[in-house]
């Protein structure tokens, strides 16, 4: 045995460490091929390290010559025996198999299936540095949210108080105006100020400081009504899109851009009739106006949409028996064959028109040609 492997006190039985310390790799790359690469390359130094033959210590020499060989071949018997009941280190009993380590959870099939031809103490690596990684990362992700959260607090409540500050702005300026009126009620033209700044220079200081104050109010006021707008057309920009979506998800005939633009004049039509005006439907159009359930025209539109659906319902329900074909007296074929052409166009304008007066209409024709 080697000098390494003596305990202290001149045995060579001392006990193996129970952890072997590996040296860390020379390069910095820490990818898990490179560990497994520099772990087997260790072991097969260590192994071939420990084959080699042990350099036997020289006997005394007088101690040799002056025992005999009958001691000699005495001793060697035991010897023998004792070293075929003592197992040896390479007929050690295996150690007790350990579970095995499962792959990273974020690795590809690819990455672990060769994670598992790894040797145990490169997976033992990988899976703690793994295993650091996604705490650290997990970490980092609950301290963004926290984060994130506080700043959507924060904002929040810097939104409600400019909201609260925009909404008593005209309040504010209405305060001024009413007490300038009061405090300075004859200065009414520029003649009345310059007579002020000639007359009375701390009154008039007085005026100009709150002419000044109304103007910064006013200015204000101006801004926050201006950002509005602009938030409020971003707002219905982005309402008017979805709705849009949403309707030729639920009418796609209306993705023909003759058939909608024909529906689109006859329901134009259709609100005039009913009370709306251009700039009405153009407000509401825009979202520049609304209007209540409770308007009477918009009663009376429910109230055809009602009609039309009981029509098509009725329509629907109709059967029409096969009668043969009775003709009265002084009554042509000709007449029959102009009720069918008339039943034809009338189901063809309620199949694009939808309305339900065209839907009555047919239901009327129908009935006069049976």
């Amino acid at each position: 045995m080697s000098d390494m492997n003596v305990a202290p006190g001149g045995s060579d039985s001392a006990p193996a460490p129970l952890a072997e310390i590996v040296p860390a790799p020379a390069s910095d790359s820490t990818s898990p091929r490179d560990l497994a690469n520099f772990l087997t390359d260790y072991r097969h130094k260590r192994d071939a390290k420990e084959r080699e033959p042990e350099t036997e210590a020289p006997a005394a020499p007088e101690k040799a010559a002056a025992e005999p060989e009958k001691a000699e071949e005495a001793d060697a018997a035991p010897a023998e025996e004792a070293t075929s009941e003592q197992p040896t280190e390479d007929q050690a009993e295996p150690e007790a198999e350990l579970p095995p380590i499962e792959p990273p959870r974020s690795w590809t099939k690819e990455e672990k299936d060769e994670f598992k031809t790894y040797p145990r103490q490169a997976q033992e690596i990988i899976a703690r540095r793994e295993q650091d990684r996604e705490s650290a990362l997990r970490k980092g992700q609950n301290e963004t949210a926290e984060q994130r959260k506080a700043l959507e607090a924060e904002r929040s409540k810097v939104e409600q108080a400019r909201q609260q500050y925009e909404a008593a702005l005209p309040q504010l300026l209405q305060t001024l105006q009413e007490q300038q009126q009061g405090e300075f009620a004859d200065i009414k033209t520029m003649a009345d100020v310059e007579r002020l700044a000639r007359e009375d220079w701390p009154r008039y200081a007085l005026w100009d400081a709150q002419q000044k104050k109304i103007a910064s109010v006013q200015q204000e006021l101006n801004s926050a009504q201006q950002r509005q707008a602009e938030e409020f057309r971003s707002k219905w920009s982005e309402f008017a899109s979805k709705e849009d979506a949403a309707f030729l998800e639920k009418a796609p005939e209306m993705a023909d851009k003759a058939k909608a633009t024909k529906i689109a004049d006859a329901s134009v039509a259709l609100l005039k009739d009913l009370g709306f005006t251009e700039p009405d439907l153009a407000k509401l159009w825009n979202g520049e106006a609304s209007v209540s359930l409770r308007d009477h025209r918009v009663q009376l539109l429910i109230r055809d949409a009602a009609r039309y659906r009981d029509a098509q319902a009725a329509a629907k329900k109709a059967v029409v028996k096969p009668v043969p074909p009775v003709q009265r007296p002084g009554t042509s074929q000709q007449r029959a064959s102009d009720r069918d052409v008339q039943v034809k166009n009338l189901e063809q304008k309620l199949d694009q028109s939808g309305n339900w007066r065209d839907g009555a209409a047919l239901l009327i024709a129908r009935r006069a040609s049976r």
